[in-house]
């Protein structure tokens, strides 16, 4: 063990976790960016979860069963969304792990050094080092805006659910009479509407036909 921190292979440990953190922080945000175009046009959607997750909903509005917080339908969904075995919420948070499999590191190897009776240089090269991959993880952060895009995913998925979704089966399953009486009274005024058009333009044409008749009469 002496012999596996002399020779610094702490830091390609750190080094190694840092790769992995920003692959996996990459296909993160390519799994998300397809989830987001699915959620954009989720009605149309053919992407298999979230099209449960809208079934669901509509079954149970055909059960007479209304649903009041659509966005902790959507937060649980969050967790049956999954990629390589990981869900959408554990894609999010591979940032935190990998930085915390980086200090998990660097206080065993410091305890280590302890033990050992490591050199100042020692740790200063070690604590340098896990600070450059953290900075690094953060960095990267900013650069692939994971946390941004699942907000940006829930975001799209509930205002499709909750603005689009759920009042079309409200009408259609628990106020039907509502929507036939709307639907009456709106084609009753459309239908009014057009008589007093047309009879606004069979007067209009009356008109220009006398004013057309006299000055043929004048001549």
């Amino acid at each position: 063990m002496k012999q596996f921190l002399q020779d610094y292979y702490m830091v390609f440990a750190m080094a190694a976790i840092g790769c992995l953190t920003i692959v996996m922080k990459s296909i993160a945000a390519i799994v998300y960016y397809k989830l987001i175009c699915q959620a954009e046009q989720m009605g149309n959607t053919q992407n298999k979860h979230m099209k449960v997750l809208a079934g669901k909903i509509t079954a149970s509005y055909k059960l007479k069963r209304e649903i009041h917080n659509i966005k902790c339908i959507v937060d649980k969904s969050m967790y049956n969304i999954r990629f390589l075995g990981i869900s959408a919420e554990g894609w999010k948070n591979a940032g935190i792990y990998g930085i915390t499999a980086v200090i998990i590191v660097l206080a065993s190897c410091l305890l280590l050094g302890v033990y050992f009776h490591m050199p100042y240089e020692w740790y200063a090269l070690a604590s340098l080092s896990a600070v450059a991959v953290i900075a690094l993880l953060v960095t990267s952060e900013m650069l692939f805006q994971i946390h941004r895009k699942y907000r940006l995913l829930k975001l799209q998925m509930t205002d499709y659910l909750e603005n689009v979704l759920q009042p079309k089966l409200e009408k259609e399953y628990l106020h039907p009479e509502e929507e036939k009486k709307y639907q009456n009274e709106y084609f009753e005024n459309d239908g009014q509407k057009e008589q007093q058009d047309e009879a606004a333009a069979s007067k209009e044409d009356l008109r220009l036909f006398e004013e057309f008749v006299e000055e043929y009469l004048a001549d």
